[in-house]
């Protein structure tokens, strides 16, 4: 071991030097006094530990499927038994026997089987192609011309009524009247 001695009122141009000694003795690993006396053996501790925390509780896991698979249709019923055969007549033509006993009709249905899970959507079809709106043009019918009808009457003589109305511009011709924006322009040509 190498011990370290204390350093009282160092050179300041020697401080780093003396840092470096210490930082390499102490990486060495072997700095300290001499070895101490053992101790005194603690006592022995108890052979069961402290029982540690409880741990998180796990995650629950997925919910299974709904319902199982269809069962089977349950087994038909046993036909009934046959009825008593009815006494025979008195001869020579006896009365009608009794009707034997209507046989019991057959056992009763089995259970419904659980209904199975119901299956996934399938997948949308493709669109199919957009088809044409308009169909082809039929062929122009012929049309016969009728006759000429007879000439009608002549009216009476109107009245002539002459509306005159200007372009919009200048016509450049002498003296045409022209609308310029809503005012009556006499054009010079």
């Amino acid at each position: 071991m190498v011990a370290i001695p204390a350093i009282t009122n160092p050179d300041r141009n020697l401080i780093g030097t003396i840092l470096a000694q210490v930082v390499a003795a102490v990486n060495a690993g072997n700095i300290g006094g001499p070895t101490g006396l053992t101790g005194p053996t603690g006592p022995t501790g108890s052979a069961t530990g402290f029982t540690g925390p409880t741990g998180p509780t796990g995650v629950t896991g997925p919910t299974g499927s709904f319902g199982g698979p269809q069962g089977p249709a349950g087994a038909q019923g046993s036909t009934g038994n046959t009825g008593p055969t009815g006494p025979t007549g008195a001869s020579p033509t006896g009365s009608a026997g009794a009707a034997g006993a209507t046989g019991q009709a057959g056992g009763p249905t089995g259970p419904t089987g659980v209904t199975g899970p119901t299956g996934s959507a399938g997948p949308t079809g493709v669109t199919g192609n957009t088809g044409t709106t308009t169909g082809p043009t039929g062929a122009t019918g012929v049309g016969v011309t009728g006759a000429t009808g007879a000439t009608g009457n002549t009216g009476p003589t109107g009245t002539t009524v002459t509306l005159f109305i200007p372009p919009l511009a200048d016509p450049h011709v002498v003296n045409q009247v022209w609308n310029n924006s809503g005012v009556l322009t006499i054009s010079n040509g």
